[in-house]
């Protein structure tokens, strides 16, 4: 018995067979199937702004959730020159590219609405949503919590007066437009990612 021949026999049968064929595992259909990430450069920038706006809303999160929380716990002169030291050391490139970086999706903005025959309205209009978000989240740390550091920075840590402005100023106000940025920032990773998934949608296709 030839078991050799009919095994050969039976390969050569289904890869001829799966060349011929326009289904899942047919060349002409292998060949329709575009690289997600490689298919155009505006989309791994918006790809980039859904990274950058999970990251900033990560970091955000954590300030709320634990570093304050934790800090809270302790006395405040304590908790102060803490503080104080952490906004001294995370103001550096690597965060600010992290915690603003979000805001690359005003490029993709830009060229779509350049282009709008190119690309669909969902996708226009949700890449404006996320930058104008993430722009949100730079105005209130720029309006709100900056300036609560800088302030922070110039209290003595000792007084009854910085005592108050910790208490007050900080832990209740700072945190709560900490939360507001975070939400801003959320939103904003949500927005651009829907954007991302629109954006290889035709205008037809509105």
């Amino acid at each position: 018995m030839n078991y050799g021949a009919t095994n050969n026999g039976a390969r050569s049968s289904l890869m001829n067979y799966d060349t011929e064929q326009q289904g899942p595992l047919g060349h002409a259909a292998l060949s329709n199937v575009r690289p997600w990430l490689l298919d155009s450069k505006l989309e791994t920038v918006m790809l980039l702004s859904v990274i950058l706006n999970g990251t900033a809303a990560g970091i955000i999160m954590i300030f709320s959730n634990t570093i304050l929380p934790a800090l809270a716990t302790l006395d405040a002169d304590v908790g102060i020159n803490i503080m104080n030291t952490i906004n001294i050391i995370i103001v550096n490139p690597l965060f600010l590219l992290f915690f603003f970086g979000g805001l690359v999706s005003a490029y993709p903005v830009r060229v779509m609405w350049k282009e709008p025959d190119t690309y669909s309205t969902q996708a226009r209009y949700l890449a404006v949503a996320a930058t104008l978000f993430s722009f949100g989240e730079f105005f209130v740390t720029s309006a709100a919590n900056v300036p609560r550091n800088n302030a922070l920075l110039a209290v003595d840590p000792d007084s009854d007066d910085g005592v108050s402005y910790w208490e007050i100023n900080f832990l209740k106000g700072w945190v709560f437009w900490n939360n507001v940025r975070c939400i801003f920032s959320i939103i904003a990773a949500v927005l651009s990612g829907l954007s991302l998934s629109f954006m290889r949608k035709p205008p037809s296709s509105q």
